[in-house]
């Protein structure tokens, strides 16, 4: 199924019971507000998605509000026109591996664009007015979520779409008791874009702008296709289009329009579509508190700002806003299917034994194998994968901080079955691997940070839970478990007594 938009595959939820409307009041304000506590109660029920319709202390109270649509897994594999998470996940990894599966996009006219149907001009921004602003948790900052930024490489001029966080800095709580000037308040934004060293594709376009002394033309748009989103946060290789990719994965080019102060391309149904341009010679900008993905608030960070040339936005807009906080969380699904999908696609295309990898909420890795014991390859097949996923194409191998291999029949995504696979099967001394000089994980507190707030180098732990046939028995004692299909069907036949 292709989604011609956000608001399509918001349709699709509703009609399966998955999208609530709510007009009881709920606060936004800054530090005592209620969103971060609805959020996590609709992680632990595996709540809907809502539409926020009565936000107190919100500057755009017409604006409706999307929250928690992509809150489950099943939710996330409907962003691809799947129910079921290993389907969806299967169908990025082939189209990833396949490129002749890509469609290029297309460019229509600014006319037919439904994200152009409101101006607002240079001389007349204001964000105060113009952006919606809420606060989540004890976050210092109102985000900009939801959105995917395009830049051009400033050498060779190839594009780039990832999916980044912006940071508004109207009435933003500066960490250090500092201040932001009435322009970067009102004109500017700031861009969670790693570039000194260039940590993600944005930081290297920045790098090499500002190494030349040259500005970089930005764009960003607010809620697109969710193919879309899906393909800006995939670790493709630096270079290659997003949005081809895109195309693959909703079967049909992603349709197109030029912007109007920049040179870039952008979805033509995004709800929003800021312009801009970071200057050669501005200075970055400190920022915090954030609450990050892995469940802990950064105090500090020091990030890029880009000057403000141009706000377009659809009629009657919808805006998003999530937190990242203690996993899981909204966007927590449809962040970890590309993890799984680039480092799956990866792993298929030259180990065939592998069946599945998942990825928990809080960034444990869990390979999963077709053989097991007997069955494997060769000795230390295990350890051989767990190099492997270090080693995986893309951005994400070479960060994952804890990774364990298990056997087909362990179900990846049950931690009690990874539990009890590592506790049955592994010795910790002979079974794991100590990786020293790894990259780390971009947000991970326990590693020692850089001036810029973040860290860059960490250790990694390897855990082969395959049962040690040869390298250490002939055979193994047999697990003792229900077939699953008894499971099932003495539930059905008990369903009227046990409920």
């Amino acid at each position: 199924m292709a989604f011609n938009d956000m608001r399509a595959y918001l349709d699709l939820i509703k009609e399966s019971g998955q999208l609530k409307e709510i007009d009881e009041p709920l606060s936004c304000e800054y530090g005592k507000n209620d969103l971060q506590a609805l959020m996590r109660y609709l992680a632990e029920t595996d709540g809907p998605g809502l539409i926020l319709n009565n936000l107190v202390g919100y500057n755009t109270p017409e604006i409706p509000v999307i929250y928690n649509p992509f809150g489950t897994r099943e939710r996330t594999a409907m962003a691809l026109g799947e129910t079921d998470p290993l389907q969806a996940k299967l169908k990025h990894s082939a189209i990833l591996a396949d490129r002749s599966q890509w469609h290029e996009p297309v460019l229509i006219d600014a006319a037919k664009a439904p994200c152009k149907e409101e101006v607002i001009e240079e001389a007349d921004i204001s964000i105060d007015k113009q952006l919606p602003h809420l606060w989540i948790g004890q976050e210092g900052s109102s985000y900009v979520c939801g959105a995917v930024v395009v830049t051009k490489d400033p050498e060779t001029g190839t594009r780039n779409v990832g999916w980044y966080r912006l940071t508004q800095l109207w009435e933003c709580r500066h960490p250090t008791d500092g201040s932001y000037t009435e322009r970067q308040q009102k004109q500017q934004l700031s861009i969670f874009a790693f570039w000194n060293p260039p940590m993600n594709h944005i930081g290297l376009h920045l790098a090499k702008a500002k190494a030349m002394g040259k500005p970089l033309e930005v764009a960003v748009a607010k809620l697109c296709d969710p193919a879309v989103h899906v393909a800006a946060c995939t670790g493709t290789p630096f270079g290659i289009d997003e949005y081809a990719f895109a195309g693959g994965l909703r079967g049909s080019p992603v349709e197109l329009v030029k912007c109007d102060t920049v040179d870039l391309e952008v979805p033509a149904t995004a709800e929003y579509v800021i312009e801009g341009v970071f200057q050669p010679d501005a200075d970055d900008v400190t920022i915090g508190w954030h609450s990050n993905s892995i469940g802990y608030y950064d105090k500090l960070q020091v990030f890029p700002v880009f000057d403000i040339k141009r706000i377009t936005h659809r009629k009657n807009p919808m805006w998003y806003a999530t937190i990242e906080m203690m996993p899981p969380f909204d966007h927590n699904y449809l962040a970890l299917m590309p993890v799984e999908g680039e480092i799956l696609s990866d792993l298929q295309r030259k180990i065939p034994e592998v069946n599945d990898v998942v990825v928990t909420p809080n960034m444990t890795y869990v390979v999963q194998l077709k053989v097991d014991g007997a069955n494997k390859p060769h000795p230390e097949f295990g350890k051989f994968v767990l190099h492997a996923v270090w080693g995986a194409a893309g951005r994400w191998g070479r960060t994952a901080k804890i990774v364990v291999v298990v056997g087909p029949d362990i179900n990846p995504y049950d931690l009690q079955a990874v539990e009890f696979a590592i506790g049955s099967r592994v010795q910790p001394y002979e079974d794991s691997i100590m990786n020293q000089s790894a990259q780390a994980m971009v947000l991970d507190p326990s590693a020692v940070k850089g001036p810029q707030g973040f860290p860059m180098t960490g250790s990694q732990l390897g855990i082969d839970a395959t049962i040690k046939i040869p390298e250490r028995f002939s055979d193994y004692a047999p697990v003792s478990q229900a077939d699953p299909d008894a499971v099932a069907a003495i539930g059905e036949r008990l369903k009227s007594v046990l409920g």
